[in-house]
């Protein structure tokens, strides 16, 4: 005499559901895995933006440098021992940025703007100390009004430079984009800080 197992239906109908259960909570976490990851690398992209941006800034002023440099000569005579500070403050500039371009990772290439941000600073300051004749130059004055224009900018992109990068870090310290961040190798970015003598638009005052 055959014996039907009427119990055996439901157990496979209770054994499918929990197959089906574990490969939707599977593919829940797989979304939001790669979501967040996603996520990461989007605000990570934004940070390289905001990178050229603020590094397209900084270049556009340090064009100025010759032009202010020639409107110093133009005005007084040689003084070696000044411009040899300014040729000192022009090769720390170009060899930060050197460094930023062979930069690799995201915090060397803000480590070498800043550099080139004291770079500049040193070399404005160095003509602010040593030329106070200067106010009566026309050149030296449209000058100084570019030198302000390019400075707003650069002022402009560190900021958003710096959002971009709070946007990202706060991310990669939250849950759980936090834990998908330690899986793919994303960490947080250090901040554009400039030198503390550029906190404020350099600029040169002849008025002493």
């Amino acid at each position: 005499m055959t014996v039907i197992n009427e119990q055996q239906p439901f157990y496979q109908k209770r054994g499918f559901q929990i197959t089906a259960g574990i490969g939707l909570v599977i593919l829940i976490v797989l979304s939001l895995f790669i979501s967040s990851s996603n996520g990461l690398n989007q605000k990570q992209q934004n940070v390289d933006a905001a990178t050229g941006e603020i590094q397209t800034a900084l270049q556009n002023r340090a064009d100025l440098i010759p032009n202010l440099v020639n409107a110093v000569k133009g005005s007084q005579g040689q003084e070696s021992a000044v411009y040899g500070k300014i040729a000192d403050a022009r090769t720390q500039y170009n060899q930060a940025k050197q460094s930023y371009d062979k930069a690799s990772g995201q915090d060397q290439k803000t480590s070498a703007m800043q550099n080139q941000d004291k770079a500049f600073n040193l070399m404005v300051s160095t003509i602010n100390e040593n030329y106070p004749d200067l106010k009566s130059s026309d050149q030296m004055s449209t000058l100084m009004a570019q030198l302000e224009g390019v400075n707003n900018r650069v002022t402009y992109e560190r900021k958003k430079y710096n959002k971009a990068v709070s946007d990202y870090n706060n991310s990669v310290v939250s849950f759980p984009a936090s834990l998908v961040a330690s899986m793919t190798g994303h960490q947080k970015m250090a901040y554009y800080q400039a030198d503390s003598s550029a906190q404020s638009n350099p600029t040169v005052d002849f008025s002493k």
